[in-house]
């Protein structure tokens, strides 16, 4: 074949192509397939924040259907801060989306009494609609995990030898609360942190103060997917 006859079908063949409308498929599909490959290399190396996971979802749901999109997570906040307004909450309760998921924080004021695990009568009109919002809203995918968290001032009673007890036996009261609510168990999960995990940082030589050693006591209610 001589050279002008292969360049003519090549053009023969390159029109034919274009003619059919379907070039840019395969341009496409290679571009999609790039890009899933990276987002799964980029999961399967770092932590699964669910909270930008959700907020991704929302971006992308907006950008195609021109709405507001709604999530699980989003749905749930948004009832959950009905709740603390309607019962005037606001200092004590306090409701976002982080990593983990959808995070209930109690000051420990608004549960219990100091040095003690019981929970406040008064706080169980407020937990019992958080309860109802997480049972209506979640399913066997979710997870509801309470963290109990103390201040660093050492507690040593019979019930309690140490802050460790403390905190789990808070994080636990609340648990057996949500499973008489009617939430499964293999649901739920409890753990205790004593004041290993401040929410206020200390610089070096520094001391807490009583608002800081408040601002640690607290428990926290995430809910998330598995």
């Amino acid at each position: 074949m001589s050279d002008k006859a292969y360049k003519r079908g090549l053009r023969r063949r390159r029109a034919t192509f274009d003619a059919d409308g379907e070039g840019w498929i395969v341009t496409y599909a290679d571009a999609i397939t790039l890009l899933l490959a990276f987002f799964v290399m980029i999961l399967s190396v770092s932590d699964l924040n669910q909270g930008k996971i959700e907020a991704l979802k929302e971006g992308l749901a907006s950008i195609i259907s021109g709405k507001e999109a709604v999530t699980p997570f989003n749905d749930i906040k948004k009832e959950l801060n009905n709740i603390i307004d309607e019962h005037n909450m606001q200092d004590n309760v306090s409701v976002d989306i982080d990593m983990k998921g959808v995070r209930v924080e109690f000051s420990n004021f608004s549960l219990y009494e100091s040095g003690s695990a019981a929970i406040k009568p008064e706080a169980l009109p407020v937990l019992a609609e958080v309860t109802k919002v997480i049972k209506e809203t979640t399913g066997k995918t979710y997870l509801v995990e309470i963290e109990g968290h103390t201040d660093d001032v050492p507690i040593s009673t019979a019930r309690f030898p140490s802050n460790w007890e403390l905190s789990a036996s808070r994080a636990s009261n609340v648990v057996k609360y949500l499973m008489g609510k009617g939430v499964d168990k293999s649901q739920l999960k409890a753990s205790g942190y004593a004041d290993s995990r401040p929410k206020t940082k200390l610089e070096a030589g520094q001391s807490y103060t009583e608002e800081d050693r408040a601002t640690n006591r607290r428990v926290v209610i995430y809910v998330r997917r598995y």
